[in-house]
């Protein structure tokens, strides 16, 4: 598990004004949710972009240095600028205090290199990269978990009750849903579409059948 300490400053003053005034000083609105208390604060725009954007942000214990004062938190949820995707505030939740704590570690397959269906010309289909999980407090939450495909076969799938996670560590959801799939990299099921679907968006419509010519 790795943990990223960031700088953060109190937020005295509140409202949309103040928050644009904060932006404009290359800085995120954000707040703790505490028992004790909710904390508005701000953080450096770049420095939690960095992780943001490496895909750590919702899967790594982050340390906010307030005044000296280090609370660990993960962000919660991350509201985005519609246009440009970047961060605009943060909801962080303070690990030492939640029993529970929702994540999205990344998933890593391992040993694609020894995979008998890859190496038989087979695909690694991802659905999923990363995979919504619950954590007994801050100290349990995964950076990645490992997909072993070194034994998979073409046409073998993994879902996410395949998965062997950590103590402490559950699924946040039923497990069937599918993760990856090793298929065929093309047969006649993909190259032709299954009867009464619809064309793939940019395709040309098929021409009409001329009538056949009377004898």
């Amino acid at each position: 598990m790795t943990t990223i300490v960031l700088k953060a400053e109190k937020r005295e003053k509140l409202g949309s004004l103040e928050a644009k005034k904060i932006k404009k000083a290359g800085r995120i609105p954000a707040v703790i949710y505490s028992s004790k208390g909710n904390i508005n604060l701000t953080v450096d725009a770049k420095e939690f972009e960095h992780e943001y954007f490496k895909g750590n942000a919702l899967t790594s214990v982050l340390e906010l240095d307030l005044g000296g004062k280090k609370t660990k938190v993960i962000a919660h949820q991350i509201e985005l600028d519609p246009v440009s995707d970047h961060p605009v505030h943060i909801d962080f939740l303070n690990c030492e205090e939640s029993k529970t704590v929702r994540a999205q570690p990344k998933i890593n397959f391992v040993n694609q290199d020894k995979s008998p269906g890859l190496k038989r010309g087979g695909f690694l289909n991802v659905v999923l990269r990363k995979v919504a999980v619950v954590c007994e407090g801050g100290k349990n939450v995964p950076e990645k978990i490992d997909v072993d495909v070194g034994v998979m076969q073409v046409g073998q799938k993994i879902r996410g009750n395949d998965l062997h996670l950590p103590a402490g560590v559950t699924l946040a959801s039923n497990g069937k849903f599918l993760i990856a799939s090793i298929t065929c990299r093309s047969s006649k099921a993909e190259e032709t579409p299954a009867a009464g679907a619809a064309p793939a968006a940019g395709a040309a419509p098929a021409a009409a059948a001329k009538p056949a010519a009377k004898k």
